[in-house]
């Protein structure tokens, strides 16, 4: 599975055990949603991306949803309404 220098840097922050994972969502260019988690607080931001399959694995989180959608788009992933 080879990854674009933006997905690679994306990796390379993530949990150790989460890797293999990020790996094969970003390989496949998997559809993901977008949005506003209140799981974790305020040291966390509010919009994550995350597979339409498996909405506990987080692909990341930003500050707000036009950003969160724009970096899912950079890390080749499409961005599908919930």
């Amino acid at each position: 599975m080879i990854l674009n220098q933006v997905q690679q840097a994306h990796v390379s922050k993530v949990f150790p055990e989460c890797k293999d994972q990020m790996v094969k969502y970003l390989s496949l260019g998997v559809d993901v949603i977008v949005y506003r988690q209140f799981e974790c607080g305020s040291d966390v931001p509010p919009f994550a991306v995350a597979p339409v399959d498996n909405h506990g694995f987080w692909i990341g989180c930003w500050d707000t949803q036009e950003q969160a959608t724009k970096e899912a788009e950079k890390l080749g992933l499409k961005v599908v309404p919930i």
